[in-house]
């Protein structure tokens, strides 16, 4: 009775445990998973993907070509502050025709105002400022 009671302790506990079976889904849609799973896949092997192509070359320009930029720049910059300076009635401004490369600058004072046309010699486009005088 000991021996049937004790393998029935043993065999009791065993055929009440509850199982399932294992069932296999694959995920890659080429090995038979969803198709709906390709972009998903795509952007985790983007992300992980440590090759980036090499960036494109710049336009590296000689130091001459760097030079004549700046010095346009700077020319155009004290121009400008010539424009503001007589606005606000600290300098007087001569007016004139200024060319720097392919821009005609064309400086006027009327009344009360500082009138300036900037034509682009390369493609005709005029550009018209008006600058008011705050020194009246």
């Amino acid at each position: 009775m000991r021996k049937v009671l004790l393998s029935l302790l043993v065999i009791l506990p065993t055929s009440l445990a509850f199982g399932s079976t294992i069932t296999y889904k694959p995920i890659i849609p080429a090995f038979g998973g969803d198709p709906g799973n390709w972009g998903g896949l795509l952007a985790e092997a983007d992300k992980q993907n440590i090759y980036h192509p090499p960036p494109t070359p710049v336009n590296v320009k000689s130091p001459l070509d760097r030079f004549k930029e700046q010095l346009q720049y700077m020319i155009l910059s004290r121009l400008a502050t010539k424009i503001v300076d007589a606005a606000f009635g600290t300098s007087e401004l001569e007016p004139g025709t200024y060319q720097i490369e392919n821009y005609q600058v064309n400086v006027t004072q009327q009344g009360g105002e500082i009138h300036v046309e900037v034509l682009d010699t390369s493609t005709g486009s005029t550009t018209e400022i008006v600058v008011p005088m705050y020194n009246q």
